[in-house]
């Protein structure tokens, strides 16, 4: 092994004496928000002048039939939506049943084209949400009435 790849032997010895503790972040606070990219910076300086005729000379290519330059003004000022709003009428959950219909309700719609297959899975999610809300409030309605039940036994069991 030649010298430039052997590891010192107290690495660690000197790492624990260094300037950082182990586990704490040099930045805990992170960069602070407003903050701008020196590289950022650097090009508003140089564009400072020229950048309104820029922006004028690529929105008239755009208008003169340039599809990059049309392209590039509508992601800049119209990006694409991650999600879109869906007009559906689920049915009403109230029992288990419901959630079984509100699937079957949205693997249809997902089969007839009316929603996109992950809006379909995302719609599910959200059932089997409501549903776990639903289980864990029938469960804690169903354990109050025990409780409710053994404590009627119980005091009348005690005036007997």
């Amino acid at each position: 092994m030649s010298e430039e790849t052997k590891t010192p032997e107290n690495t660690g010895q000197i790492q624990e004496k260094g300037k950082f503790r182990r586990g704490r972040s040099g930045n805990p606070n992170g960069k602070p928000k407003g903050a701008r990219n020196k590289s950022t910076l650097a090009a508003e300086v140089l564009l400072e002048g020229s950048l309104d005729k820029i922006c004028k000379k690529v929105e008239e290519e755009a208008l003169n039939g340039n599809m990059q330059a049309a392209k590039m003004i509508l992601e800049r000022f119209l990006p694409p939506r991650k999600d879109r709003c869906i007009k559906i009428d689920l049915p009403l959950i109230t029992t288990y049943a419901d959630v079984l219909n509100a699937v079957g309700f949205i693997v249809n719609a997902v089969g007839k084209g009316k929603i996109t297959p992950s809006e379909g899975e995302l719609l599910s999610r959200t059932v089997e949400s409501y549903s776990k809300a639903l289980e864990s409030y029938q469960l804690e309605a169903r354990l109050k009435s025990i409780e409710e039940n053994i404590n009627k036994k119980l005091k009348h069991e005690a005036h007997q």
